[in-house]
């Protein structure tokens, strides 16, 4: 019986949207492949023309080291280049039942995709925009000194409220006992210490 050696697994798609990241921020900021090259070799990191066009194509990995340097080189951040494009959520091994909001926080490092990280994350998410929402009632039913300010903040208003609806949708989601609007778990993950 003959093996065949497996040469690690194939690029997902996590790959891909490193990639698609990676060509969007070079071409946002007007760098050519050749300036680029040059700028990964002075960083100690040789890498050609085409082997960024590979990486550009999804046709080469990226490595940690080289992702590192290639968003600082990029004016952006690692967490940019990993984070899905436009509203999507797939990234390899990772469930496809996360909001794009959460994914994007998980990236960042600002949520942890768990049970626990998620309830925390939208009782903040919850309070934050509660007061939101009272300061623009409150602006409003007191007057605003002109007629722009009072169209902005009923539109933000109606913005925050949209905001809510969402945040509530996904509280019961998460917790369908409402843990995620319970003002007294919140102090006591939240409030201050004793």
């Amino acid at each position: 019986m003959e093996t065949e050696r497996v040469r690690g697994n194939p690029p997902g798609i996590t790959n891909a949207h490193v990639a698609a990241n990676i060509r969007a921020a070079r071409q946002a900021i007007g760098m050519d492949l050749r300036t680029m090259s040059d700028a990964l070799g002075a960083a100690g990191r040789k890498l050609s023309p085409s082997g960024i066009s590979k990486l550009e194509n999804g046709d080469r990995r990226v490595d940690v080291d080289d992702l590192t340097v290639i968003a600082y080189l990029l004016r952006t951040s690692p967490a940019a280049l990993l984070t899905p494009p436009d509203e999507q959520t797939t990234l390899t091994g990772v469930p496809e039942t996360y909001l794009p909001e959460e994914i994007e926080k998980w990236a960042r490092g600002e949520l942890v995709l768990t049970s626990d990280g998620l309830l925390a994350y939208w009782q903040q998410e919850w309070v934050q925009n509660l007061n939101r929402i009272q300061y623009f009632e409150s602006a409003l039913r007191h007057g605003s000194p002109n007629q722009a300010s009072h169209d902005d903040y009923t539109k933000r208003l109606a913005d925050l409220k949209e905001r809510q609806r969402l945040i509530r949708e996904r509280g019961v989601q998460i917790d369908p006992t409402g843990r995620v609007f319970d003002a007294a778990d919140y102090l006591d993950r939240f409030g201050p210490a004793e």
